[in-house]
């Protein structure tokens, strides 16, 4: 019975000193400060900084809220962030703002003590964020109906990447598909996945697989595998633009009346652009040139999108896809291309 009560007695005494040390952890992870060019000052936990928004945590809000990126004049924090800048620069350590200035902070690292310009930082991430802080998935799908000659249309696709401080691995997956009685179904249907290895600077080194099947140019399977190494040209809080050349290895399986398959080696070269702060607006536009080296002739996979955001992480999106093969291993069209709109939803 005296053990009983001597127990309970610790227990009571031990009470505040956990619900103390809960509440200090509480504090630490909302303990950073962000000040605003109007004069306000919020505290709270810095979440990200990406696409020329700060997403922003207080204990006082019912879930994340958002600061464009401009209104932001400065920021304190003792947890650690990989921060990028305009130069290719990627620092990491905590930020601490430098009162009386316009919008610089010093970002200190394991070796020094570093003065930035906001202005100069395009993207900001906490070191120890968790998987599902490094991960974005975007699904989407289409319909469409033309009772005149009883045609459907259906496309599907999905996206998704995941980034550390030093790589990036991307992966995607689409298909569409044209449908109509008495006439035999037209698909399209092309995937792959990549991988980037962030080097010093603006440059990185690169290495996927992509695959290809079209009905309308009776190619069963085109599959590519290729490296090399990019370049961002420009990289800013509201656009990129990239570029990179490597060289490529594929496969080609067509079919028809007399099925060919074919292998070459082909250089490659890529220019990518990416506007993601035009409001809720998101432009982008890859071209992939692909010149033979062990055969003639030249392909080029171009892709054009326009994304529209709306509430609850739903888009609508209007795309382009164009393919053209200078010389076809059979009798074929050269080119093929596809257009279609979407809504989707994304989660990142």
């Amino acid at each position: 019975m005296n053990l009983n009560i001597n127990f309970n007695r610790h227990i009571r005494k031990l009470i505040p000193g956990i619900a103390a040390f809960l509440l200090s952890l509480n504090a630490f992870s909302q303990n950073d400060t962000v000040y605003t060019v109007t004069g306000d000052r919020i505290v709270g936990e810095i979440i990200s900084m990406k696409l020329g928004v700060l997403t922003f945590d207080t204990d006082y809000a019912d879930k994340e809220f958002q600061i464009e990126w401009l209104e932001v004049e400065g920021m304190v924090s003792s947890r650690f962030f990989v921060i990028y800048t305009l130069d290719g620069r990627r620092l990491i350590g905590n930020i601490k703002y430098v009162e009386g200035s316009e919008r610089i902070v010093r970002v200190h690292t394991f070796s020094a003590s570093i003065s930035v310009s906001l202005y100069e930082i395009v993207e900001i991430k906490p070191v120890e964020s968790k998987f599902k802080d490094r991960i974005k998935v975007l699904l989407d799908a289409g319909y469409s109906f033309t009772k005149s000659n009883s045609t459907h249309q259906l496309s599907i696709s999905a996206k998704a990447n995941y980034q550390t401080e030093k790589w990036l691995l991307e992966a995607d997956y689409s298909q569409v598909g044209t449908y109509q009685e008495q006439i035999d179904a037209s698909t399209r249907t092309s995937g792959g996945s990549n991988f980037n290895y962030f080097l010093k600077g603006k440059m990185f080194v690169f290495a996927g697989m992509e695959f290809l099947s079209n009905s309308e140019q009776k190619l069963d399977l085109r599959r590519t595998a290729k490296t090399g190494i990019g370049y961002y040209i420009f990289r800013t809080n509201r656009w990129y633009l990239g570029t990179g050349a490597g060289i490529a290895r594929s496969f080609e399986k067509f079919g028809g009346d007399a099925p060919v398959s074919d292998r070459n080696f082909e250089g490659m070269g890529v220019i990518d652009l990416n506007a993601y702060d035009i409001g809720d607006l998101n432009l982008k536009a890859k071209f992939n040139l692909y010149p033979g080296l062990t055969a003639k002739g030249i392909r080029v996979n171009s892709e054009f999108s326009m994304k529209y955001d709306l509430p609850l992480e739903f888009y609508v999106k209007l795309s382009f896809i164009h393919d053209f093969d200078s010389d076809p291993a059979i009798d074929v069209s050269k080119s093929d291309f596809v257009f279609q709109t979407s809504i989707g939803w994304e989660w990142d």
